[in-house]
């Protein structure tokens, strides 16, 4: 068949990671030599030699071949010549489409010289069956890495290839160091948490800083060497500062199975749920201490929003509404002195329920406001840290006593609520199997009609599968409550910190406090308003100081009581 000559003759060559631990057969130098000679010695001229080193022959985004095809798609191309079928690709389907439908749609003669194929020589019985085992190949090569990177996933060895931002691998272990230039960083963006900074916030922060970002950063110290296009080295996004908050390998942990593919041909990564990752402990130096980890953490839980004007409310994300459990909003507005020569702004909170203007069908709001100032808010939360403080300080045995008995008590009346509602579900499951079983019975005898028995039978089934989820979501709080223990000592640690606070700062607040609860005020807007407000401390929850102050006056009273009667007994004896 006579070629056109302003058309392009292609000598196309591929090497794969695993090709090249077959010898030099597989080399690119090795097929340029053959395709070449192949080429002159019948006549294939004038040609042009391209390659795609380290790419696998499932991927069809190969950066010369998708060039390629694209002149064929424009009808450019003449002749395709490749060493054997398995250079041109490791895909049965999209092989064989191209060799079936696209190239002679084109009127392009493709060559594999080592398969003996040649499209101008007519249609070749045993091409489909070599796209066959060419992908078998493929497939069978990505089961034993996959068996291979489960048996090291399953033993604690670290499948990542790049460390994270902080960490650089050590030259002879391989092991994860600190890399004390990027963790100081990573140090920076959890303390800029802790005080009260949003992600954005600290992205501007960095960006402001004039400070690598973690993947520029990589590249310019040598951790990563492959290279990759970066739009701005200096540039920090929101994305980024989530990423490095919420990374577990801080701490010193490594987690295996974070993602996955479903097959060699699907390679869209996935992220795995996280009760089916592996997660090993103290593997490597960390950088956050379990302390910090866990403020972040609650914080991350409560995120604090933004108002329009002013900074974030020093309690967005841990006032809660004691009616329907809602968080408190925090809103600003302009108020201007007595004088009215200065403005300033006053913050305060309600109900996000309320301000949502949500109503009953009946009319009426879903909740009230449960307003209350942050000034105000402010001032019960240090006089209560500061009562803490001072008590945990004079009696620290005592205090240890009775958040663990409070603790105990809440645990059993928890569990309590957990086990009822547990053996009702559990009740009721088993009455749905027993009404089933009753409808079906009458459908056969033609008591209850067709339609009727798919209508409820679906009816009672989604109720059952609804209290099946429940009863399982029961149990596990039920083995995490058995589990779960007060962390006196943190709290203790923590209190030793501060002999002092003067003023209450995010850092603050989020180190001590779990969360607070707001109560709708009472007695209008009089001097004898008054209003609840209940504080829930961090690893120990809730405190009463004047009640356990009370208990341990007590024994003492009757202590006294019982030496002055004794005096009295022997004064009169």
């Amino acid at each position: 068949m006579k070629r056109q000559p302003d058309k392009i003759n292609y000598l196309y060559g591929r090497l794969s990671n695993e090709d090249k631990l077959q010898g030099d057969s597989y080399s690119i130098q090795n097929q340029r030599k053959i395709l070449t000679q192949y080429a002159e010695e019948n006549g294939i001229v004038p040609y042009e030699f391209i390659f795609d080193d380290g790419y696998s022959g499932a991927d069809f985004t190969r950066p010369e071949f998708s060039r390629m095809i694209d002149e064929v798609e424009a009808g450019k191309v003449a002749t395709i010549v490749v060493k054997d079928m398995s250079r041109f690709g490791r895909d049965y389907l999209r092989v064989g489409i191209l060799t079936e439908l696209v190239l002679p749609d084109k009127d392009v003669r493709l060559v594999a010289i080592h398969d003996n194929v040649d499209s101008d020589l007519g249609e070749n019985e045993m091409g489909p069956i070599l796209n066959y085992f060419n992908e078998w190949f493929v497939r069978n090569t990505s089961k034993k890495i996959r068996a291979v990177q489960q048996a090291k996933g399953r033993s604690g060895e670290r499948l990542g290839v790049i460390p994270p931002y902080g960490y650089r691998k050590d030259a002879d272990t391989k092991h994860l160091v600190v890399d004390e230039e990027s963790a100081e960083v990573v140090r920076r963006i959890f303390r800029l948490n802790v005080e009260g900074h949003g992600p954005a916030q600290i992205a501007r922060m960095m960006n402001e800083a004039h400070l690598l970002n973690p993947s520029a950063y990589k590249h310019e110290h040598g951790i990563v060497t492959k290279p990759r296009q970066c739009r701005d080295l200096y540039f920090w996004n929101t994305t980024t500062i989530h990423k490095i908050l919420d990374a577990p390998e801080y701490l010193g942990h490594t987690i295996n199975f974070k993602t996955f593919t479903k097959s060699h041909k699907d390679k869209k990564v996935r992220q795995t749920p996280p009760e089916k990752q592996l997660v090993f402990e103290n593997t490597h130096p960390a950088i956050i201490d379990e302390e910090t980890w866990e403020i972040v953490r609650r914080m991350r839980q409560n995120k604090r929003r933004v108002p329009r004007y002013g900074e974030p409310g020093l309690f967005s994300g841990v006032a809660f509404c004691s009616d329907c459990g809602n968080k408190l909003y925090f809103h600003t507005r302009k108020v201007w002195n007595k004088a009215k020569t200065e403005s300033y702004l006053e913050g305060s909170y309600s109900c996000a329920e309320y301000r949502k203007g949500v109503q009953y069908q009946g009319g009426g709001r879903r909740c009230t406001c449960h307003y209350i100032g942050e000034k105000l808010l402010a001032q019960l939360v240090l006089e209560d840290l500061r009562e803490v403080l001072q008590f945990v300080g004079r009696y620290e045995k005592q205090f240890v006593r009775m958040v663990m008995a409070q603790s105990r008590k809440e645990q059993d009346k928890a569990q309590t609520a957990r086990r009822k509602k547990l053996a009702a579900s559990q009740r009721r499951i088993g009455e749905i199997d027993t009404i089933i079983e009753h409808l079906y019975v009458d459908n056969v005898s033609g008591k209850v009609p067709d339609e009727r028995y798919i209508t409820m039978s679906a009816k009672f089934e989604a109720e059952q599968t609804d209290l099946k989820e429940q009863a399982a979501s029961l149990e596990a709080a039920l083995a995490e409550d058995e589990q779960k223990a007060v962390n006196v000592d943190r709290f203790l640690t923590l209190v030793r910190k501060y002999t002092a606070i003067e003023e209450l700062t995010p850092a603050i607040v989020h180190e001590f406090i779990e969360k607070i609860v707001v109560h709708e005020p009472q007695g209008g807007r009089t001097k004898d308003r008054t209003q609840k407000v209940e504080i829930f401390y961090a690893n120990v929850g809730a405190i009463d100081c004047a009640a356990a102050m009370e208990d341990e006056a007590a024994p003492a009273a009757e202590a006294t009581a019982a030496i002055v009667l004794t005096e009295e007994k022997t004064g009169a004896a």
